[in-house]
């Protein structure tokens, strides 16, 4: 193996990293640790007061790439007047938490130091150190984890630089970390025996990689030719070494990459073309194929290995220069194979038997959410056959990101750059929008049926520049317009309506990535079909806080005799809507709104505020807005995914969820379409149970 010397002009002795084995399943025990597995390039950090160096696993440095990083390590090794040596993570840091690999990779593989400045200012990196080798003079290779742990945890305690992070650890507790996993949609988990010593350049089981998401290195063998006006090549022809150092085939990938990615990856191939296929098993291609030399390595997410050794939906993440092409091989299953019940049963045995009792909401949420999965279904649809236009905006993705998608009947839409990354940090794209409302449409279809739309686009994804649209102009044939006039003596201008699907992803193909729809319909936009209280916590107030707001909320309903439906806002707060009558006035929506929040501030002083100003508030308490319902007013639908970093998505709730546990994060356009197979339309079952002209008539 390579050695990742650190020695040049640092005077270190060499060494390697420990490497990691796949583990099979969540180890359990009070002598384990576990750690996210972090997104970025494994280096260890080799620090005095005059230098530093980041060396790959192969013996690459990275110092010219990450000077931020360099700096942190030099100032805080004069701060200590020694030297050290950290094991990490490089990460890229997008709004103050670690980003996904793609965001590394414009500044992995250039020198240009203006390049790496303006990739710097939109993306800075830290090193999040999760080990310490050396300490000055002491060499702790030999000391347990829980001793290195106590010296990195000391010596960075002196460390004042964001450049330098401490890797998070939860001894004994799997339960917490697993669910942050798959919520959070990391890579995966990393567990470490707290006993163990490290063991430089082996592969060790008392570290275990649990690996949430499908997700290696291969080494690329080829590509295809371009066509649907693609520029560059089709698709990259992979493979992996097998235990006789022949390069076995794993198919092809051709999603995921951006304009850049593909120039780029067309340059590093280039040089390397070959006249055979390197591969040892037959290739077939639907376009032609050309060869190369398998010396390129890339890291590809995917959804399953097929019978016959291909990959099932494969994306393209990033080229690694870090990891040898004849190091790479076929990784074993990890723990992303169990189904989502199973994962949760194990980790909620692991809970009762090594997490304190003051640790264990993770295991009291999982249990509300069962409590709910086993109730009696509502009558709309649990399960949807999956629509043939997903598969559509998938192939249109993976052939460069512009096509038209086919509805049936005729319909089509043209959609384009289904390949633009809309959630930096969390890779998500323009496509995999489309698809989760694809995915889920027969549940947020019925939501916004009928109701003008209004549109906060953002043509350049969640971080770039957003505005807002009303007025519909130039729709292509198929998507639903309407009249709508915002006051008595306006005129009428045409809006959106939504549906239909194909209306639905027409608002994603002009850069939407909420549904907000008004909360009348098309045949009355004046009335209003439910009231809405918007709990909107003040920027000190924690969602445990949101959540105390919304008991008080559905104590006074009761009081009230009114039923309501629940739901996290996608944001930090929680909407309450309270079904109306047909044909019920925005103004009684308005009246009963107010009524309902000054009842909840009154009775709940110290903790909700129905006060308008900003600035008056107290910062811990909880806005109960019920200036939401004013006319033309809108609120993200239920179902609609949020221009938020982790492309969360505003989740109807059963009232039992509404625990100290709740967290609105783990809702997301990658967990949402499974828990609708387990708890159904939460929302059609209590909106369709109106309340009362009677009763509302004796409250305002």
């Amino acid at each position: 193996m390579t050695r990742a010397s650190g020695s040049k002009r640092t005077g270190f002795p060499p060494l390697e990293p420990m490497y990691a084995s796949v583990g099979h399943g969540v180890p359990d025990g009070d002598d384990w640790t576990f750690e996210p597995k972090y997104d970025g390039v494994r280096v260890l950090g080799f620090a005095t007061a005059d230098a530093a160096r980041l060396m790959t696993r192969n013996d690459n440095d990275k110092a010219a790439q990450f000077p931020e990083v360099v700096d942190a390590l030099r100032t805080l090794s004069a701060a200590l007047g020694r030297p050290f040596v950290l094991d990490g993570e490089i990460v890229a840091v997008v709004h103050g938490q670690p980003a996904r690999f793609q965001q590394l990779q414009g500044r992995m593989h250039t020198a240009d130091a203006s390049t790496i400045a303006a990739l710097r200012a939109r993306a800075p990196a830290a090193l999040i150190a999760f080990d310490l080798l050396l300490d000055g003079d002491d060499v702790l290779l030999d000391e347990p984890w829980s001793a290195r742990r106590a010296r990195l945890e000391r010596l960075l305690a002196k460390n004042r630089a964001p450049q330098l992070i401490l890797a998070e650890s939860e001894v004994a507790d799997a339960t917490v970390m697993m669910k942050r996993a798959r919520a959070g949609r990391w890579e995966g988990v990393m567990a470490k025996r707290t006993d163990a010593a490290y063991e430089p350049g082996v592969r060790v089981r008392h570290w275990q990689k649990l690996k949430i998401e499908h997700r290696q290195e291969f080494v690329v063998g080829g590509f295809t030719e371009p066509r649907r006006g693609r520029q560059h090549f089709g698709a990259l022809l992979i493979g992996y070494f097998d235990d006789a150092g022949r390069l076995k085939s794993a198919g092809h990938v051709g999603g995921g990459f951006s304009r850049d990615a593909l120039a780029d990856m067309a340059r590093r191939l280039a040089p390397l073309e070959r006249d055979s296929s390197p591969f040892a098993d037959p290739i077939e291609t639907n376009e032609p194929a050309h060869w190369v030399e398998p010396e390129v390595v890339v890291e590809v997410k995917f959804n399953q290995w097929t019978e016959d050794g291909r990959l099932r939906q494969p994306i393209f993440v990033g080229v690694r220069d870090d990891k040898e092409a004849r190091a790479v091989g076929r990784e074993a299953e990890s723990v992303q194979g169990a189904t989502a019940a199973a994962s949760r049963r194990t980790e909620q045995a692991a809970a009762k038997k090594s997490v304190p009792g003051g640790k264990a909401t993770a295991a009291k949420q999982v249990a509300a959410t069962k409590k709910v999965a086993a109730l009696k279904k509502p009558a709309a649809p649990r399960k949807s056959r999956v629509s043939p236009v997903v598969g559509e905006l998938r192939r249109i993705e993976e052939s460069g990101g512009s096509g038209t998608a086919r509805f049936g009947r005729g319909l089509t839409l043209d959609v384009s750059n289904l390949d633009k990354v809309y959630f930096p940090a969390a890779g998500y794209t323009k496509g995999d929008v489309m698809r989760y409302y694809a995915t889920v449409r027969n549940y947020v279809l019925p939501v916004i049926a009928d109701r003008p739309l209004v549109l906060r686009r953002f043509p350049n994804g969640i971080d770039g520049k957003a505005f807002y649209q009303h007025r519909a102009t130039r729709v292509p044939d198929g998507v639903r317009t309407e009249p709508v006039a915002l006051g008595d003596d306006a005129e009428a201008v045409p809006f959106l309506i939504g549906g239909d699907l194909a209306t639905l992803l027409y608002t994603v193909q002009l850069g939407a990535i909420s549904v907000d729809p008004w909360h009348g319909r098309i045949d009355d936009v004046h009335a209003a079909d439910y009231a809405i209280l918007d709990l909107d916590p003040g920027p000190r107030a924690s969602f445990a806080r949101v959540v105390e707001v919304a008991r008080a909320v559905r104590t006074v309903l009761d009081d009230l005799g009114l039923r309501a439906a629940l739901k996290t806002s996608g944001a930090t707060g929680l909407h309450i809507h309270v079904p109306l009558a047909r044909g019920t006035s925005a103004e009684t929506a308005l009246i009963l709104g107010q009524l309902v929040a000054t009842r909840v501030a009154v009775a709940q002083p110290k903790i909700a505020t129905i006060e308008r100003k900003v600035a008056a508030r107290a910062r811990d308490a909880v806005y109960v807005d019920y200036l939401q319902n004013i006319p033309g007013k809108t609120v993200a639908g239920a179902y609609s995914v949020r221009a938020r970093a982790g492309a969360t998505v505003s989740t109807p709730l059963a009232w039992d969820e509404l625990t100290d546990s709740l967290d609105p994060a783990v809702f997301t356009i990658e967990t949402v379409p499974e828990r609708l197979e387990q708890v159904g339309d939460l929302w059609r079952a209590v909106m369709r149970k109106r309340n009362s002209k009677r009763v509302l008539q004796a409250l305002t």
